[in-house]
């Protein structure tokens, strides 16, 4: 194992500013990114081809009037590109200045969205992805194990070129098959390991396997984006790695947030994941009444990345239901406002079953909230007749009584949430074993009633089905 740098971070460690005028406290710092935001809508609307006919800018510059801005949604970005490919209308970069390209993976069925990046643009990206892994641990020199792979969407290639800037010996591993993985993580003990959650499941579980317990290959921190978790089952992914658990939340259209030094779980809860003070000018507003939502409270993430030259964006429409951290309420005290770790969802994700509305984190709160439970899978589906069933396949472990918990499951998602569930126990790594390779990103919830049914029998049709993987 290598013995990580102690050298000072190449950024202010406590507010992530790069740059040593950018300000520090919570209200200055917010003033500051609104002006900036401005600024980028001031350009846009003076000469750039997509956006001069969608903004009409008002007389003042307030949070106010810039929240009646039109927002930008994946669907305008798509039909941008599809129209002036392959890069949009956005795009007005010169093409000698453009260094990589990026795009969503399109696995929603809605297409690709395509982002150019500059040498400005890069920079950018590379440097709020650094702030993040030397929270997590990262140094020179430190043995770093990417099971992403690095191809033309955002996370494999932003990742790898924030581990190298920060000198780590990155092991780039995201071609080979789990088999590979576990004996390139036992040979060359890597201390960091990054992956989605449950790719780590399949990690831990497949190391097993071939007689090496996760617990003692000597990994420190583990690095997860891209899937909501609860905190059951982070303390279960820690205890099974003896690794403390960070999370970073990230999107294509340049909006991330990271957890702090420390890890996820803090003072017994799940913590933060700030954002990058430099970063973007970030909004989490109410989806009904598009005003902001308080400390705690639940909102959509509309994001206008500040450094963002080549291909910009003006209030995107992440369609991620977020829960608001305010600055300075994380319990590391850092002036960075953010979000809460584990708990990003889709508004497209939402479950529509008997006419109930379920939110997939209520569901998780009242599954793991059953002591024993592991991980689980749900499905919704039709029978024969057009009647609407939830089947729920359950990893349980360390439990005398299988079927008893089984039986606690079904009766707490019944009082809980007024859903009657068929509950299948699964022996743990059962549904690591099912992961696919690579970061793909895999939901809990499968809505397999559009697709189960003959035209014949099918039901009404259903507001809101649940994706099987989430845009990356």
């Amino acid at each position: 194992m290598s013995t990580a740098n102690s050298d000072a971070a190449p950024f202010d460690e406590w507010t992530s500013c790069w740059n040593p005028t950018t300000p520090t406290e919570p209200g200055a710092l917010a003033g500051w990114q609104l002006r900036k935001a401005w600024e980028i809508t001031e350009q846009l609307a003076d000469a750039n081809p997509f956006y001069k006919p969608r903004i009409s800018a008002p007389a003042t510059r307030d949070a106010a009037s810039f929240r009646r801005l039109q927002v930008t949604r994946k669907s305008d970005v798509v039909a941008d590109c599809e129209a002036h490919p392959p890069y949009g209308s956005r795009t007005v970069a010169p093409s000698n200045s453009i260094r990589h390209m990026v795009e969503t993976s399109g696995t929603s069925g809605r297409g690709r969205e395509v982002y150019a990046l500059d040498e400005a643009d890069e920079r950018a990206v590379v440097e709020a992805e650094v702030v993040g892994f030397w929270w997590a641990g990262v140094r020179p020199g430190t043995t770093v194990l990417l099971t992403l792979p690095v191809g033309v969407t955002a996370a494999g290639i932003w990742y790898y070129s924030a581990l190298r800037r920060l000198g780590a010996n990155v092991i780039s591993a995201g071609a080979y098959s789990t088999d590979r993985k576990a004996e390139l993580l036992r040979r060359y003990r890597a201390e960091v390991v990054i992956g989605t959650p449950t790719y780590l499941e399949r990690l831990a579980s497949v190391c097993e396997e071939h007689g090496m317990p996760p617990s003692t290959l000597g990994v420190r921190s583990l690095v997860v984006a891209g899937e909501p978790y609860s905190l059951a089952w982070a303390r279960v992914l820690q205890a099974r790695w003896d690794a403390t658990l960070y999370e970073q939340y990230g999107c294509t259209e340049r909006m991330m947030g990271w957890a702090c030094p420390g890890g996820v779980v803090k003072n017994g809860e799940l913590g933060a994941l700030h954002v990058p003070a430099e970063l973007a000018y970030w909004e989490v507003l109410d989806p009904v009444s598009g005003e902001p939502v308080e400390d705690g409270e639940w909102g959509e993430m509309i994001a206008t990345p500040l450094r963002a030259a080549a291909s910009p964006l003006l209030r995107f429409a992440t369609s991620d239901r977020v829960q608001l951290v305010a600055a300075g309420s994380c319990p590391c005290g850092r002036p960075l406002a953010g979000i809460r770790a584990g708990g990003v969802h889709r508004y497209d994700d939402m479950l529509k079953v008997r006419g109930v509305n379920v939110w997939p984190k209520a569901l998780d709160d009242a599954i793991f909230g059953v002591g024993g439970v592991h991980d689980y899978r749900g499905t919704v589906m039709s029978d024969a007749a057009g009647r609407e069933l939830v089947e729920l396949r359950v990893e349980i472990a360390n439990v005398d009584d299988v079927d008893a918990v089984a039986k606690q499951i079904s009766q707490r998602v019944r009082k809980e949430l007024g859903l009657s569930v068929a509950v299948k126990s699964l022996r743990p790594g059962h549904l690591a074993a099912e992961t696919p390779e690579g970061f793909v990103k895999v939901s809990r919830w499968r809505d397999v009633r559009r697709v189960e049914i003959p035209p014949a029998q099918a039901p009404r049709a259903v507001d809101n089905p649940t994706r099987t993987e989430k845009e990356s």
